[in-house]
């Protein structure tokens, strides 16, 4: 509910600049990544998941309401900030809990991807709506976003009692030199996983190039984030089971190959059927990486470990997008001596990126990842 509107109220309503919203949206991810770096170390440590579930549902009703009240971009930065650490702790806990299900990671993964796009879908549908009967109040539509957070705050509080235990008889404690015992298979991925990652700028980006082709039609943007929803859960739970069953290196070069595509069209795009084919084909690579690339961390680490592995990776993660969502937002000078849209400038550094992760993945992993 607030995704599809935040870029637009910060511009407009407080009358930020595309660079500050880069940093801004560059800086709160790199803390979501923080929040999961330290809640997989504590997980490992404490070997514990879902009390860390609970506290970050918690922290996600203070951020939401915070946000509601930002009265200039600086308080946005610190809603953000609250609400993407809650968002991290949510994320590593639920990661770790589904790491030790026994079934084929690609689809339990994928599955995960698909449920969560389900509500990323109902709320643009909500928001969608409500801007178009009742004008772009954002304040009030980040109110309401309150709502269903205390209602999922409450079914874990209330129904959730698995906690998906560690292994009993692993009495050995963790310790921060445990991060060498990583076998060569993660490391080697997270060659492939940076340059990927450079290309994973905010979706805001995406909004800001859509507002630029289509002014005056701020209540499509919504609508346009669900069809980038529609696109990755529809494909997200097909391609985690054939990531179980096919060549896994095949199935994620194929993914990358769908994020230049939408590179290529979010460079060139200057109408409404163009400006879709960008959401389509980023949807569609979200829903054909974003599971894939958990189980492969999954699948390489050992369970005792999983919280480590997780948190190793979201540094990773958390550092490369925050440096690409800091390049994206200053890459309007780029775009203008190519003879584009300044808008376009995110677009032309992802696609060189996405390109080198294609080769990185064919020369240094193995077939299995």
């Amino acid at each position: 509910m607030v995704f599809s509107l935040l870029p637009i109220f910060i511009v407009e309503e407080l009358g930020g600049s595309s660079a500050s919203f880069g940093v801004l949206e560059g800086a709160v991810v790199f803390i979501s990544f923080l929040a999961k770096v330290f809640a997989g170390f504590v997980m490992d440590a404490f070997k514990r998941k879902l009390p860390m579930l609970r506290v970050g549902t918690a922290l996600t009703v203070c951020g939401k309401l915070f946000l509601a009240c930002a009265p200039n971009v600086f308080f946005v930065f610190i809603a953000k900030s609250l609400d993407r650490f809650a968002s991290g702790l949510r994320q590593a806990s639920s990661t770790a809990m589904l790491a030790g299900v026994e079934m084929p990671h690609g689809f339990v993964f994928s599955l995960r991807y698909t449920m969560n796009l389900s509500g990323f879908l109902i709320g643009s549908l909500i928001t969608s709506s409500a801007v178009h009967f009742a004008g772009a109040s954002y304040r009030s539509i980040f109110i309401a976003s309150v709502i269903p957070t205390i209602i999922a705050l409450f079914i874990l509080q209330k129904k959730i009692k698995c906690d998906g235990e560690y292994e009993a008889k692993e009495e050995r404690k963790w310790d921060i030199k445990d991060i060498a015992l990583l076998p060569r298979e993660y490391w080697t991925f997270m060659v492939v996983a940076i340059l990927l990652l450079f290309n994973r700028f905010s979706e805001g980006f995406i909004t800001l190039k859509a507002k630029s082709v289509l002014p005056g039609h701020t209540e499509l943007l919504p609508v346009f984030m669900s069809i980038y929803e529609v696109c990755g859960a529809c494909v997200a739970i097909p391609i985690g089971r054939l990531f179980d069953k096919a060549d896994r290196k095949k199935v994620l070069t194929f993914g990358i190959i769908l994020l230049v595509v939408a590179d290529i069209f979010g460079m060139f795009s200057n109408s409404l059927y163009s400006v879709v084919l960008i959401y389509i084909f980023a949807g569609l690579h979200m829903g054909a990486t974003q599971g894939i690339m958990a189980a492969i961390i999954a699948r390489a680490a050992p369970q005792r470990l999983i919280g480590t592995a997780f948190a190793v990776f979201y540094m990773v993660e958390g550092l490369t997008v925050f440096c690409a969502n800091v390049v994206a937002g200053r890459s309007s000078g780029l775009a203008e001596i190519i003879g584009i849209s300044e808008a376009s400038g995110p677009f032309i550094i992802g696609s060189i990126a996405s390109i080198l992760a294609v080769f990185a993945l064919r020369i240094f992993t193995s077939r299995g990842v």
